[in-house]
């Protein structure tokens, strides 16, 4: 008993069975209908997803082409499309560091929700809560309520999530000046505390379901504080600590600056959403000073979270309960499971019995730069790790040169900016105290 270790936590005081799962994801491929969907859900939970999430839910009914996935209408129709892009660091690194997302209408509707929890819910565990995300293109607050109490009572859902972070809406308008309501307030609304706070607080009254919400990033710091504190005073129980950016695509500088995506009317450089591994430091930062400031208000975070080590670091930083899609993207879905059994595996290597023992841990480490007292170090370098390669006296360091073949460090000129840990491909130099 002494090695037990228990993983579960709460959300907005709902219990999970583990603090990890899958990233709400509009389902672009013939996942939809509901039983469809439900076979993919299943592959989720049976891995060891702590919830389930049902994406995107708006209001209205699909229509034929989409009830009976048929595809090449709706292609006819340029309706329900999406298209997915790789970014590499460069040539020389080809390990993904985002992906580019364009998209038209990605969006769910009730009844495939309703269908696909009368299809998973008979084998569903009862520590694993169905988190409903509500979706209305209009920024009227009664719309968006009456929407939340549609998607109650036909889903059944244990938490309500308002989207208000994604960015799909304005990849339709290239022209920023003529948004319509449905692209600048009906996705990305949390960048308007006017139009998003009383969305919030009609969509709390509308239910006795803990509601929050997804913190888009184009919000900006330190205005998700202001935004975040004033979502906890009407109501709001969580906040979800990133989403996608907006982006612009870069244009291929090979081919006359056309656009990368393939398949694509024209070679057009289409505007876009970036999520990814790249996401992750937008995560810490937004769960890190939410934990840090806001009291009373669970952060949820989400965004490229690729190592189970991810989610302790967000953990340790305040995190709730985490979510991936970029990990599973990667690694495929059995990455749930790893990632519970290496947090068990960790937590009894560090003698924590519960989440709660490290949740919050690395927030009284976090300071400002003007709270810290830098040390006057200077460069080391290990002679048995460098190969001679000379990058580190390649850049514009003037302490370091290289003698008879070999890196030196002038230790005159060394202020231990600690740049060549960073620019030494074989971890060769470290910064150490001075004699």
């Amino acid at each position: 008993m002494e090695n037990t270790v228990d993983i579960s936590t709460q959300l907005a005081g709902v219990t999970m069975r583990t603090p990890f799962g899958v990233s709400p994801h509009n389902l672009d491929k013939p996942w939809f209908p509901g039983k469809k969907a439900a076979e993919l859900f299943a592959k989720y939970v049976e891995a060891g997803a702590g919830y389930i999430y049902i994406p995107a839910l708006v209001p209205g009914e699909p229509t034929e082409a989409e009830k009976n996935l048929d595809f090449p209408t709706l292609f006819s129709s340029q309706n329900y499309v999406g298209r997915w892009m790789k970014i590499n660091l460069d040539s020389q690194h080809r390990e993904v560091i985002a992906h580019i997302y364009t998209a038209k209408n990605l969006f769910n509707y009730v009844s495939w929700a309703k269908e696909l929890m009368d299809t998973l819910r008979p084998t569903l565990p009862k520590d694993v809560p169905v988190i409903a995300q509500v979706l209305v293109h209009d920024m009227d607050p009664g719309k968006w309520a009456d929407q939340v109490k549609r998607v109650v009572d036909a889903v059944e859902p244990d938490i309500i999530e308002l989207n208000t972070g994604c960015p799909v809406g304005a990849m339709g308008h290239l022209d920023a000046k003529n948004l319509p309501p449905e692209a600048k307030w009906g996705m990305m609304m949390g960048a308007a505390p006017e139009v998003f706070l009383p969305v919030l607080e009609a969509c709390v009254k509308a239910t006795s379901l803990p509601v929050g919400f997804k913190l888009t990033p184009e919000v900006g710091y330190p205005r998700m504080l202001y935004l975040t504190e004033e979502a906890r005073n009407a109501g709001a129980r969580f906040v979800v600590t990133t989403h996608k950016y907006f982006v612009v695509p870069p244009p291929d500088i090979w081919n006359g600056g056309r656009g990368k995506y393939p398949g694509v009317s024209g070679e057009a450089n289409i505007l876009s959403d970036i999520g990814g591994p790249m996401l992750r430091f937008s995560m810490y930062k937004a769960t890190a000073l939410i934990s840090k400031n806001i009291p009373g208000i669970d952060t949820f975070a989400g965004g490229g979270i690729t190592t189970p080590e991810h989610i302790v670091e967000a953990i340790m930083l305040g995190a709730k309960a985490c979510q991936t899609l970029t990990g599973i993207v990667l690694n495929g879905i059995e990455f749930i499971r790893k990632s519970n059994e290496w947090l068990k595996g960790y937590m009894k290597e560090c003698g924590y019995r519960s989440i709660e023992d490290f949740r919050g841990l690395g927030l009284k480490y976090l300071k400002s730069s003007t709270e810290v007292e830098f040390y006057y170090y200077r460069a080391k370098i290990d002679e048995e790790k460098c190969t001679q390669c000379g990058k580190c006296a390649a850049s514009y360091c003037p302490a370091i040169s290289m003698r008879d073949g070999a890196p030196f460090v002038d230790e005159k000129y060394c202020s231990s900016c600690a740049m060549c840990t960073v620019i030494c491909p074989f971890d060769a130099i470290s910064i150490i105290p001075r004699a």
